[in-house]
This record gives structure tokens, C-alpha cells and sequence, in this order.
């Protein structure tokens, strides 16, 4: 895989806060649900890659280990996007979420959010447990193509799967994504979600986007 030191991963592209003007208490708020994230995307996938084959041969276990590693090697990004396509299809269940998210890693890295989105899709259906990672990754991939209500679309649909532990980071991407498309009422909203978990600390910047965007809704 890319070296997370030499160039900006998948995850940080997900968590990055789009918005110039973002204070920084929700810099901080991103700063820990990036490593929440970071933690989960990463045992799952450590887990679904190198271990979870139980339910396989012992001949097919080593055989799929064999081709991963193989594919895994290539330095080629374009050739192992191509090489792992190949081998989603053929693979055990349990390392297809694993693939894709190597396939949307370097989808995101390389700018080609439309291919990143799509694949982000196909991850929330076939991974359940990455799901939440599938549905940010998706709003941002769309969100950097500036379709903003298509990525409000994925976000709102996919809130009732969003864990408690990731909500004002959703809260967070809601709101810009909303505010850009316009619908001032649900940024509004998700930004008094925000204020919500803020308990009044450093809420000053949150304050004056509830009060700028009820201005609008005013207008």
C-alpha cells in the first residue's frame, strides 16, 4: 500500500473539512473522528485481508493470500486498480470490502472522485461493517466533484447508519454539503447538532453560522 507519510491516504480525504472557514473547534472534533475512523477502517481491514478465513479450505486460504500479495506488490497504481477489479469478483467474501477500499484509496488519491464514488457505493453494499466509512467517503468523493445535493442525498439517506461516535463529524460534512446546496434549513440543522455537543465551549464560530444561516432562511 501508499505510504500514509508520502501522501495524503484515503481517510484523511474523507475526514478533510472542505470549508476554509472552519473554526477550530471543528478542526478538533475531525481530528478525533479521523482516528476513530482510522482505527476501525484499519482492523477491519487488516482483519479481512491477512485473517478471516476460516469459513475457507486451507489450500484456498493460501491461494488468495498468494494473489493479494501479488497484487499488492505491483507499483503500477493504474495495473493494480486493474488487477484488483480482476480479483473483487474471485475473491472470498470476506476480503472484498478490503479490495474496494484499496481501489477507493487510490481512486481519491489519484482526483478521480466520480470512479472514487462509485466504488465507495459498491463498498457500503458489499461491507456492512464499513458502511459508515462507505457513506462519508461517498457524500465527500461527490462533494469534491461539487455535486452537493447528490452527496446531501447519500448523507441523508445513510444518517440512521452513522454510529453515535461519528455524528458531529457527519454533523460537520452535512452541514457544508448542505449549505452549498442551498438547503440552509438542514445546515442549519445539523450545525444546532453541532452546538448541541459543543456544551458552550469554544462554540463561537458554530453560534455564528446558526445565526448567519437563520439570516438566510429570513432573506
Amino acid at each position: 500500500m501508499a505510504d500514509p507519510g508520502r501522501k495524503k491516504g484515503l481517510l484523511d480525504k474523507i475526514m478533510s473539512e472542505a470549508d476554509e472557514t472552519a473554526h477550530p473547534f471543528l478542526q478538533k472534533i475531525q481530528e478525533h473522528q479521523k482516528l476513530i475512523i482510522l482505527i476501525l477502517a484499519t482492523i477491519v481491514l487488516v482483519t479481512a485481508v491477512y485473517s478471516g478465513y476460516n469459513f475457507f479450505q486451507e489450500r484456498a486460504q493460501q491461494q488468495a493470500m498468494q494473489e493479494m500479495n501479488r497484487i499488492m506488490a505491483i507499483q503500477a497504481e493504474q495495473e493494480r486498480i486493474e488487477a484488483l477489479n480482476d480479483f473483487l469478483d474471485r475473491a472470498p467474501q470476506a476480503m472484498r470490502g478490503g479490495i474496494l477500499l484499496e481501489i477507493t484509496r487510490i481512486h481519491m488519491d489519484a482526483g478521480r472522485y466520480e470512479q472514487a464514488a462509485s466504488s465507495f457505493e459498491r463498498l457500503g453494499e458489499i461491507d456492512s461493517t464499513l458502511r459508515p466509512v462507505a457513506i462519508l467517503g461517498q457524500a465527500k468523493a461527490l462533494e469534491f466533484l461539487e455535486e452537493y445535493d447528490q452527496a446531501l442525498e447519500v448523507l441523508e439517506k445513510g444518517e440512521g447508519e452513522i454510529p453515535a461516535e461519528f455524528t458531529n463529524q457527519f454533523n460537520v460534512q452535512k452541514a457544508f454539503t448542505a449549505e452549498q446546496a442551498g438547503e440552509y434549513t438542514k445546515a442549519l440543522e445539523a450545525y444546532e447538532g453541532l452546538l448541541l455537543e459543543a456544551h458552550g465551549i469554544d462554540d463561537g464560530f458554530i453560534q455564528y453560522k446558526i445565526e448567519n444561516l437563520r439570516q438566510k432562511i429570513e432573506d
